[in-house]
């Protein structure tokens, strides 16, 4: 059995009998181009909130997989996703991350100009050459909003969100039943890790217990959490979440002390893992891969009448993230192990089964389990409603 073999044979195993992925995988250039190529310039990618570039004229650029997107709001209010890689020589067009301005996109090396439907208007100083327009125009990519948040498709060939995550609705709508009207995003990180070690950290809730021992285990404790339904293309899971807040804190200022309450996680592959709290609020992490061992990083979230976290909210958010990015890296320094393999995935770790065999579906066209739906996990969230 050769290298890419064992990949596939252990991502595509069912829960239960699920080993973690070979270390190489997390390492490997030939499995890292593969993921670019297979999975993010296929499948639909998460980018921004749509709050946070509602003018006209406003955008938002980043690098997925390799391929520089922008994102602009056109003066029609809609947003439209293409290239924003010059069609000259190369040059990015508009700065990566959030900006504001001119619906027109103008390359900063030589001037030339594009509109916000991505034609190129113009050019200085061509001479005697004739450039053809037509020929020069950038290319767009697919995009969809799906409650706030934009998804860009590198090939257009994805099925509509609407339809993959339809069996999702009634997760959302039980901790937020009205529709988002706001949002925020967090500045990027990077981190020297493996995207997919980021991803399966964002969505499993083992390690808080450990890991996050004086932050979201205060909270959302290991031994609270629980799944509800999944695939490979999507993951739900649940759990417990703890009012810390004193109670005499909460009649002081007139709130009445709540019993424990449960927040949904959602896993979207490939790089969207976002959690809705019991106030509505949905906030998330994207990871997006920047090599084999580095790893772009995002936080953010959408609601109704949303502002970003501020003072000791904001701090309590600071330090999970930071405890997240010291556990990746340091878990992607001992992927350089070959006389330990990896082990039994547990009860807990079902939901990195599932994106697993997400990889496994994407990279070697695995037929991947069919819907599972945990029914002890269904009655524990939907009895926190009654």
């Amino acid at each position: 059995m050769n290298n890419m073999e064992e990949l596939k044979a252990l991502a595509s195993a069912s829960a239960g009998e699920a080993l973690s992925l070979p270390y190489w995988a997390y390492t490997s250039e030939e499995v890292y181009e593969q993921e670019c190529q297979k999975i993010f310039h296929k499948d639909w990618v998460f980018a921004c909130n749509e709050f946070e570039i509602p003018e006209p004229g406003d955008k938002f650029a980043f690098i997925l997989a390799g391929e520089p997107v922008v994102i602009i709001r056109g003066k029609d209010g809609e947003l439209r996703a293409m290239s924003n890689s010059c069609r000259h020589r190369g040059t990015l067009l508009a700065d990566e991350g959030f900006s504001s301005g001119t619906n027109n996109l103008v390359c900063p090396y030589h001037a030339w100009n594009y509109t916000e439907e991505g034609k190129l208007r113009g050019l200085p100083f061509s001479g005697n050459v004739k450039v053809d327009k037509e020929k020069h125009c950038l290319p767009r990519f697919a995009l969809e909003v799906w409650h706030g948040l934009v998804f860009v498709n590198i090939d257009g060939t994805a099925e509509p969100l609407k339809e993959r995550y339809a069996e999702l609705e009634a997760y959302i709508k039980h901790n937020q039943p009205q529709p988002f009207n706001s949002g925020y995003e967090a500045p990027p990180e990077y981190w020297d890790s493996n995207w997919k070690l980021a991803m399966e950290n964002a969505m499993e809730s083992y390690h808080l217990f450990k890991v996050h021992k004086p932050t979201l285990e205060q909270v959302t404790p290991t031994k609270g959490a629980f799944y509800l339904q999944g695939n490979a293309l999507w993951s739900i899971t649940g759990g417990q979440v703890h009012d810390i807040t004193p109670k005499w804190m909460k009649w002081f200022t007139g709130g009445k002390p709540k019993m424990n309450e449960n927040y949904i996680l959602f896993s979207l592959p490939p790089s969207f893992v976002g959690v809705i709290s019991s106030d509505g609020l949905f906030g998330y992490i994207t990871v997006l891969p920047a090599g084999p061992g580095r790893t772009y990083t995002r936080g953010g979230g959408v609601g109704v009448d949303i502002e970003a976290p501020k003072g000791v909210v904001k701090k309590f958010v600071d330090d999970f993230f930071e405890e997240d990015k010291f556990i990746c890296e340091r878990a992607y320094k001992g992927m350089t192990a070959r006389a330990a393999p990896g082990g039994q995935l547990v009860e807990l770790e079902r939901i990195v089964v599932d994106f697993h065999q997400y990889l496994a579906m994407r990279l070697f066209n695995h037929q991947p389990d069919e819907t599972f739906k945990d029914e002890e996990g269904e009655k524990k969230l939907f009895a926190s409603a009654s």
